[in-house]
């Protein structure tokens, strides 16, 4: 009996290795700036003003008038430190604003 020939299988080229790219660079995080933590109480008064407007609403005819003049009066003076938190916000940025074009 005759062998018969194997047929050759073709040779597999290898495939190519990944190659890794580099990570980019980190970028320094810098640190809260202190406007972020003034428009953070801000909101905080906001949000207290709100939820005490909002009860005297639900209470409705149920609260006398002086405490819901009273409750408004609350209200007004966690609004005004509000407003006054975001002004001194708006006062730093518009320093380190003014700092950074001197430096230009």
């Amino acid at each position: 009996m005759p062998k018969s020939k194997r047929k050759s299988l073709p040779k597999k080229s290898a495939a190519p290795k990944s190659v890794k790219k580099p990570l980019p660079a980190k970028k320094a995080t810098a640190a809260k700036p202190a406007s972020d933590h003034l428009v953070e109480q801000a909101l905080k008064f906001v949000d207290e003003a709100a939820a005490l407007l909002r009860s005297g609403i639900r209470q409705g005819a149920k609260t006398t008038s002086q405490s819901r003049a009273a409750a408004k009066k609350k209200a007004h003076s966690l609004l005004s430190k509000a407003s006054t938190s975001l002004s001194q916000a708006i006062e730093g940025g518009t320093s380190a604003l003014q700092n950074l074009l001197k430096k230009l």
